[in-house]
């Protein structure tokens, strides 16, 4: 097996984990009214179930992926998905708060875990497709994220929510089908002495990038979350507010695939420039325009914001080599982890001004990230990929 096709079938396994991981860990909120009527929730009390998750998953993933630098154990990408779909698959059998709150610990431990270990195996070695291969890998997440409400609300539907346990059965199954195939293609663990690492490691334009990534990671995150509600603030019906959020992140998942090999010829600055300096009048249109045209605008808006993800962790990764797991995690952990605490603050101004005008203000920080991203250098210019 050739080193290439060794690293697109790594890749590939690692969709399989990403879809696993990040489906089994979307299970929340779907499944929120059911837990609030069985345990007589506040929203409050339903709100930090959600943070609480983010806040282990962003918190805990730099220090993870610094981890996953220093032992050079490439197995750990499998404790991760083992450990959220455990997790979740027991949300069922809470019979109290303090039993979810452990589940969320535990999800948000393994999503923390997965997401740096699996980003560094994608960027392990010296090939020039890594816009592609990255943003393979990054839509594995989004559609287990996009699937994950259809499945478990089909299945508690069908059954019970009491059943969920029996979720444990073909999740570690399909952990084991990914796994098994994967110990072939890993990379061999490189010996090499590790400095302690400091922030000030980190160059300059490494902390310019992380700011316009969680700008994006804001407005992203912002409006996956209460788009069923502007939804049906704008007349629509609930189903038409699932819809568009799968329409969303489906569309971003398929448009990280045209993002990151566009990314690979004509550099990752000008792919983030125009992905987010469009994202802002298409959400505008989406909040503003004929209510015909909110499904498919939502839709182009999803494919070019989300689709910046695997453009945004690469150029990161590029920032300081042989720090992958580490600055994976500050990327897809950290910056996404302030998106989602974001969310407390946008909720609390649309009860006092109303959603849909804070959203309108929410749309302008994809513009903002474009203007500061042409303030970004890449140290090399990005090699042109041959057409064989």
């Amino acid at each position: 097996m050739t080193r290439i096709s060794a690293h697109s079938k790594r890749t590939a396994l690692l969709f399989v984990g990403h879809l696993l991981n990040d489906g089994f860990a979307s299970f929340l909120a779907p499944l929120l009214p059911l837990l609030i009527a069985r345990l007589d929730l506040s929203f409050a009390m339903a709100g930090l179930l959600g943070t609480t998750r983010i806040l282990m998953n962003s918190l805990m993933q730099p220090g993870l992926g610094h981890l996953v630098d220093r032992v050079q154990r490439p197995g750990l990408v499998v404790i991760g998905p083992i450990l959220t779909i455990t997790a979740m698959s027991l949300i069922g059998t809470a019979s109290n708060y303090l039993m979810l709150m452990a589940v969320m610990v535990v999800a948000g431990l393994g999503t923390a875990l997965f997401h740096p270990a699996a980003a560094a195996l994608v960027a392990a070695g010296d090939h020039k497709r890594k816009g592609l291969m990255m943003a393979f890998f990054s839509s594995g997440g989004t559609f287990g994220g996009a699937l994950a409400p259809i499945v478990i609300v089909t299945y508690t539907q069908a059954f019970d929510l009491n059943r969920t346990p029996w979720l444990l059965i073909p999740g570690l199954l399909l952990v084991f089908a990914f796994a098994w195939p994967l110990r072939n293609v890993l990379p061999k663990p490189e010996r090499r002495t590790h400095e302690r690492f400091r922030l000030g490691h980190l160059p300059r334009r490494f902390f310019l990038l992380w700011s316009v990534i969680v700008l994006r990671a804001i407005s992203a995150t912002a409006y996956a979350s209460f788009m069923a509600v502007m939804v049906t603030q704008r007349g629509g019906s609930t189903l038409t507010g699932g819809i568009a959020i799968s329409t969303f992140l489906l569309a971003g998942a398929i448009g990280s695939f045209f993002a990151g090999n566009l990314s690979d010829r004509w550099g990752r600055r000008w792919v983030l420039f125009g992905s987010m300096l469009l994202a802002t009048p298409l959400y505008l249109l989406f909040l503003h325009g004929p209510k015909l045209w909110m499904l498919p605008v939502i839709g182009i808006a999803g494919l070019l914001d989300l689709s910046a993800t695997p453009v945004g962790v690469v150029a990161a990764q590029e920032c300081l080599p042989g720090r992958t797991g580490l600055v994976s995690g500050l990327v897809m952990g950290l910056a996404w982890g302030m998106g989602g605490l974001a969310l407390t603050p946008i909720g609390w101004l649309s009860d006092q001004l109303g959603l849909i005008p804070v959203m309108s203000a929410v749309a302008f920080l994809p513009l903002l990230g474009a203007l500061a991203i042409l303030l970004y250098r890449e140290r090399e210019p990005i090699a042109t990929v041959s057409s064989d």
